[in-house]
C-alpha cells in the first residue's frame, strides 16, 4: 500500500503493464471521468474485467479495480484489488472489528505504531487504510464551515450534521470515495431543487420519464462542490 497519495500525468501510465492484464490504452482512456480521475489520484477505480496469464502460465479472468503507485526507482506500478470471496484481514483485526466494517462503519486502528482510519469496500472485501495524521479535512462542506471539532469527528471515522438551509446533511469520510467524503441525502436534496425550479415536471424524479433532464440538472451541480474534497494519504 502507497505511503502517501500520489497525482500522476496521463503519460505515467504504465500502458505496457495494463495490457498485460487485457487494457490497452484505449481502454483506459476510454473509462469514465471519475475513474480516470481515480486512476490519476493514485485511488482506485471502479471494478473492471481483467484477463490474461498469471505466472504459473494459466489464463485467468477477474473482476478488479486497479491503481497506480510509485516504486522505490520512482517508475510507476499498478495494483490489482480482486473481488475476493472473504475478506482480506491484512489488518489483524478482532471480530468485533471486522463486525463493525460489514456493517458499514468506519473503525481506527492502530497498526505498527501508526493510527489509521479503516473502512471495507464491500465490493472488493479489501479493507481500505488511510493514516489519521494524513487525512486533511477541508474547513467548508458543501458550503458549510467545518469546525476544528468537526474535523476530529470525522478524521476518526464519526458522522457529523451540517446545515444547508432548511435541510440538514449527514457527513462521513468514504474512503471508497473519489472526493473521499459522502454526504447523506444530498441527493434527495437535489431532487427537491430541481422540483423547485423545475414545477413543470414530474415530482418524481427518479421515474425513467424524467431522468435524463435530471441528471443533467445533477451534473451542473457537481462543479460547485470542488471545495468538499478530503485529502487523504494512503
Amino acid at each position: 500500500m502507497n505511503n502517501r497519495q500520489e497525482y500522476f500525468k496521463e503519460n505515467d501510465i504504465p500502458y505496457g503493464q495494463l495490457e498485460k492484464v487485457g487494457l490497452t490504452k484505449m481502454d483506459i482512456l476510454s473509462l469514465p471521468k471519475t475513474d480516470l480521475e481515480s486512476l490519476l489520484s493514485g485511488k482506485r477505480t471502479s471494478l473492471l474485467n481483467l484477463k490474461g496469464i498469471d505466472m504459473q502460465g494459466h489464463d485467468f479472468e477477474i473482476k478488479a479495480k486497479i491503481s497506480l503507485y510509485r516504486k522505490e526507482d520512482h517508475s510507476v506500478g499498478v495494483k490489482i484489488h480482486p473481488v475476493r470471496n472473504c475478506i482480506q484481514n491484512d489488518a489483524n483485526l478482532k471480530p468485533q472489528e471486522l463486525n463493525k466494517l460489514q456493517s458499514g462503519s468506519l473503525i481506527t486502528k492502530k497498526i505498527d505504531g501508526e493510527k489509521y482510519l479503516l473502512q471495507l469496500d464491500k465490493e472488493t472485501n479489501e479493507i481500505l487504510k488511510a493514516k489519521l495524521r494524513s487525512i486533511i479535512i477541508p474547513s467548508f462542506i458543501n458550503g458549510s464551515e467545518i469546525s476544528s471539532k468537526q474535523k476530529e469527528e470525522l478524521k476518526n471515522g464519526e458522522t457529523i450534521v451540517i446545515n444547508n438551509g432548511n435541510d440538514k446533511i449527514k457527513v462521513r469520510i468514504d474512503l471508497n470515495s473519489q472526493k473521499g467524503i459522502q454526504l447523506y441525502a444530498f441527493e434527495q436534496q437535489q431532487k427537491r431543487a430541481y422540483d423547485f425550479h423545475n414545477p413543470k415536471v414530474s415530482d418524481v424524479i427518479h421515474t425513467d420519464r424524467n431522468r435524463a433532464e435530471y441528471l443533467e440538472y445533477q451534473q451542473k451541480q457537481i462543479s460547485k462542490q470542488k471545495e468538499d474534497t478530503v485529502k487523504l494519504k494512503f
